[in-house]
């Protein structure tokens, strides 16, 4: 550890920084109990495809004892000895493919040794939770707290990693307010956020993020890295600003395309304090981080020019252990620094940053520019970033002769980032229009703020589109009845929100040719597909999404007018008109689907490929959306019915013709039996018992339109109730919203209040007979057809409205390449329906 003096108190700063390892290298979990390690442990196994090996679960396999009995039994000296000699042999034996879970117990100097050499080759995470959430969840006096505490910092010597568990509160008192109906969210998982940003995280420093992305949509933002974006723009947040913010961090969302985190202070317990924020802004704001050092902090002492150095060595190697997206590096500081980061960095990426400031500066013409670019350049730079301050000559000619000369050096090279800053703001030319400075309203009156302003997010925009560097672009809901739709509602909100000048209107259309007469428009901007078009229109669509082929349906279009055939062209030419090229058409359905059933699954629910079981009503388009959602979960066992069962065959034929294309066939069925089975079924009447050798569903997704749409007849369909006796429940998804209280989201609504009034009635009365309850025998069945085993009170619903929201979230992020603020969006996705249909329908 490195210790420096300041205003007091030692700085204890760590040694160890990430290095690059494989991407298929064993992955340990240290820290302290109730970190979380097990539940990390577990969501980062299943997402990379790997074994989870725990501490005790290694320790009694080599030893044939528990490590209590062990303990108990030898000591704590021969305890530690062998839990040394244990751990070593696993590592030795696991060292790639598997996420290795180590407790407080391998705190000893011989098992941190094994660990801290581990290091030198594979990703040793440090996790760590908030003080508070420990005491309460370990019940400990503040005294203890704090040697526990105390304890548990040995993890950051030992690790190269860090990351910081925040809890999920996305539970009852969060979601309090919401109508009853709602209960997705309030029923749901505590480890949604958890997982999103964990697995994040792991796809980052296993450098899988960006290809993962890609594959699933080259057009989603997290698709095409931030300096390759047109027009994005970075929020700057300072660690002075975020410890006096009084507001949640989520008022910022979709404020800008990545966040520039300014270390411009220094707190006590400042390590600690700057793995909490870099956490919460992952969770609040989802976007990539731009970690920075100031040399100078703010209200701190002047430092001599040594303890600068080792200081601001320590906190940029910190931020490499945080995995970080991109770490700012000053290229004017001292070598030793650049060279430690630049060869520490893992998978971080290093904007080589110059800034220039004083009187009397030379114009952007002058050669010393593409000096420091150039130097970038060699040292390996992935951008490189300049500043100047200027003094009201505003020389844009030059600054874009400038550029100009750096676009015309062979490639590969890096982005350059080039702009003037005054006390006035920024001040970016149209050639140099990424990684852009901003700040947000709340942030603009701070006391914290940095003296040279820098513009608001929405005010750039504003500017871009009233100088013509955007144009105002027309997007649409088109289908044949889509006068109830809630998307424009929600579309023109985030408009409003970004200031844009799109507009976003419903247009009925009666035949394929009026919508190919949108799509002809020079200010068409893109458009969600409604029936009966989702299908039409595939012969018209020059490019289709992997998605939209394999579910055999379009619901979004966006126009092609990038000036060469490469899709990054194409996704930096959206918010421009002009002749459209061609156009790629996507489904985003089956995405929206997923998202809506990972937020309502219960952990005793999780899937398990050869297990769990799901049932889909239906065989249209939103039913293919909806079996090819299940495929992406993992599910392997998929029911289907339909009035018409020829549908019904034809849709499970497509899909078992997909899984063996795609060698998604398991061996092995509903009781996990070795046999080789497709994984689409089709149920044949609701007369019929669920079938025998596979689990009751614990996921029914209801696909049939309940307003008929299509000219079709509405569908009252009512569920069999031989098919909801799974003993766990499950999950209801009604894709219908037009009515939204559908007759199977009431039923399932009164099965629940049943089944809780019954439960309470019957606690009641052993309460006041002072009776406990008689023992239930286990009348469990592979098929749950027994009466006796199903727990109707745990059904969650999930309404087509919260479906069409996470649509309509989705849409906007790929039609305008702009983060979505989701929250103003959901808002505004229920005001709008209970604005246009409540009076007239039941309450939710």
């Amino acid at each position: 550890m490195v210790t420096t003096q300041h205003s007091g108190f030692s700085l204890e700063l760590p040694r160890r920084a990430p290095k690059l390892s494989r991407s298929d290298a064993s992955i340990i979990l240290v820290g302290c109990r109730g970190a979380g390690k097990r539940t990390l442990g577990f969501i980062a196994a299943k997402h990379l495809g790997r074994r989870l090996l725990t501490e005790e679960q290694f320790f009694e396999q080599i030893t044939g004892y528990s490590r209590a009995s062990f303990l108990q039994q030898r000591g704590r000296e021969a305890f530690e000895r062998q839990m040394a000699v244990v751990l070593a042999g696993v590592i030795s034996t696991n060292r790639t493919n598997c996420v290795i879970e180590c407790g407080t117990a391998l705190l000893s100097p011989e098992t941190e040794d094994v660990i801290r050499r581990l290091a030198d080759t594979n990703p040793v995470i440090y996790i760590q939770r908030d003080k508070l959430e420990l005491q309460k969840l370990l019940g400990l006096p503040p005294s203890e707290l704090e040697r526990f505490l105390l304890n548990d910092q040995r993890h950051r010597n030992i690790s190269n990693l860090e990351y910081f568990n925040v809890s999920d509160l996305g539970g009852e008192d969060h979601n309090a307010s919401l109508p009853a109906v709602r209960s997705s969210l309030m029923s749901a998982a505590r480890l949604v956020k958890a997982r999103k940003d964990f697995t994040a995280f792991l796809d980052l420093i296993l450098g899988q993020g960006l290809a993962r992305s890609w594959t699933e949509n080259p057009f989603s933002i997290d698709a095409v890295p931030l300096e390759y974006r047109a027009h994005s723009f970075v929020l700057h947040l300072r660690l002075s600003s975020l410890l006096s913010f009084k507001h949640d961090l989520s008022v910022l969302e979709a404020s800008a395309e990545a966040v520039e985190f300014i270390v411009d202070t220094w707190p006590d317990n400042m390590l600690d304090i700057i793995t909490e924020q870099v956490a919460l802004i992952r969770r609040k704001l989802d976007l990539p981080i731009i970690f920075n050092v100031e040399e100078y902090p703010r209200e701190e002492r002047r430092r001599s020019q040594e303890e600068c150095d080792v200081v601001d060595l320590q906190l940029l190697l910190h931020g490499l252990r945080l995995g970080v997206e991109y770490v700012s590096l000053d290229l004017k500081r001292n070598e030793n620094i650049i060279y430690q980061v630049l060869t520490r960095r893992n998978r971080t990426r290093i904007i080589g940053h110059y800034t220039f400031r004083g009187f009397g500066l030379k114009l952007w013409d002058d050669p010393s520019y593409l000096d420091c670019y150039l130097k970038a350049q060699e040292l390996g730079c992935h951008i490189v970033r300049i500043l100047r301050f200027c003094m009201g000559d505003r020389p844009d000619e030059s600054r874009e002769a400038f550029i100009r000369s750096v676009r015309s050096l062979p490639d590969p090279k890096p982005p350059l980032v080039a702009y003037d800053f005054s006390v006035f703001g920024s001040s970016i030319p149209k050639l140099s229009a990424n990684l852009n400075p901003v700040t947000h309203e709340l942030l603009v009156n701070s006391p914290s703020e940095w003296v040279t302003g820098v513009n608001t997010g929405r005010g750039a925009l504003r500017v871009a589109f009233r100088n013509g560097t955007l144009k105002a672009l027309h997007f649409y809901t088109l289908g044949s009845k889509v006068h109830y739709s809630v998307t424009p509602s929600m579309q023109r909100a985030a408009f409003e929100h970004y200031m844009m000048a799109h507009t976003f209107d419903a247009k009925q259309c009666r035949t394929v040719d009026e919508v190919n007469r949108v799509f002809a428009e020079d200010d068409f901007g893109g458009a969600s597909v409604a029936p009966p078009f989702k299908l039409d229109i595939m012969p018209h669509i020059a490019h289709l999404s992997s998605h939209a082929t394999a579910i055999g349906a379009v619901n979004l279009v966006l126009p092609l007018r990038g000036e060469t055939s490469s899709i990054l062209d194409h996704a930096n030419a959206r918010n421009t008109g002009g002749v459209t090229r061609s156009l790629y058409g996507d489904n985003t359905d089956w995405s929206s689907i997923v998202n809506c059933l990972r937020r309502a699954i219960s952990p005793r629910n999780s899937i398990q490929r050869t297990r769990t079981t799901a049932l889909v009503i239906g065989a249209g388009g939103m039913a293919r959306a909806a079996i090819y959602a299940l495929t992406k979960l993992g599910c392997r066992n998929i029911f289907i019915y339909n009035r018409t069962r020829a549908r019904a065959d034809a849709v499970a034929t497509h899909f078992n013709h997909f899984a063996a294309q795609h060698n998604l066939y398991l061996s092995g069925n509903g009781l996990g039996q070795s046999q080789h089975v497709p994984i689409c079924h089709v149920l044949d009447s609701v007369n019929q018992p669920w079938p025998e050798g596979y689990q009751q569903p614990t996921m029914i997704l209801s696909c049939i339109p309940a307003d008929g749409a299509d000219e079709a007849p509405t569908v009252d369909f009512r569920m069999p109730p031989q098919w909801l006796r799974s003993s766990t429940g499950g999950v209801v998804v009604e894709l219908a919203y037009e009515p939204l209280i559908t007759p199977l989201v009431k039923m399932i609504r009164r099965m629940r209040d049943e089944a809780a009034t019954t439960a309470t009635s019957t606690s009641t009365s052993n309460s006041n007979s002072g009776t406990p309850l008689a023992h239930t025998p286990n009348t469990h069945t592979s098929n749950g057809n027994n009466t006796n085993n199903n727990n109707n009170s745990l059904w969650v619903i999930v309404d087509g409205l919260e479906v069409v929201g996470e649509m309509a979230v989705e849409a906007f992020e790929l039609m305008t390449g702009r983060k979505a603020p989701r929250n103003l969006m959901t808002r505004v996705c229920n005001e709008t329906w209970e604005r246009q249909s409540l009076p007239f329908q039941p309450q939710r």
